[in-house]
């Protein structure tokens, strides 16, 4: 079994893309560990104590206020949506990434469907329901990593 090995500076910027989504699908994979083992409450205790001294200094610190804001809105039903949405996003986004870096030519095809099923939901909570510029990034970061992978399943499928 090859391994991707990357030859021009766009392989290259590509590896580096695909490598970012493995970190961010772990550290989903993290966060909804997190949030199935640590109550909402307790969650909340620890980032104002972590932002405390922060806030002091700076009330309207845009982080630590962000931190804060989101982790008190956090009730059981949305904690048990949030958990399975890490969790799916995650193991979609590694099962790719293993994938694509293993050249396994499937992996191309399932990351372009799921991939981009995923930033269609992205789309959708900038459009309908709150678009804040960490959703915006990511999805434009998305569409960057959905053009390469594209890319390089075109060189792939023709060899």
């Amino acid at each position: 079994m090859s391994t991707f090995r990357p030859t021009s500076f766009f392989d290259k910027v590509f590896e580096g893309g695909i490598i970012l989504k493995g970190i961010s699908g772990a550290l989903e994979f993290l966060g909804g560990l997190l949030l199935f083992f640590v109550s909402p409450a307790a969650m909340h205790s620890f980032i104002a104590f972590l932002t405390q001294r922060e806030l002091v200094e700076d009330p309207h610190d845009k982080i630590a206020n962000l931190l804060l804001h989101s982790t008190q809105h956090i009730g059981s039903g949305s904690r048990t949506f949030l958990i399975i949405y890490l969790w799916i996003h995650a193991v979609i986004k590694l099962i790719a990434v293993i994938g694509i870096l293993k050249n396994q030519f499937w992996a191309y095809p399932f990351s372009l469907v799921t991939l981009g099923l995923l930033m269609l939901y992205q789309v959708y909570i900038i459009v309908l329901v709150h678009a804040t510029i960490g959703i915006i990034l990511l999805t434009v970061f998305d569409v960057f990593i959905l053009g390469l992978i594209w890319r390089e399943y075109g060189k792939v499928k023709t060899t």
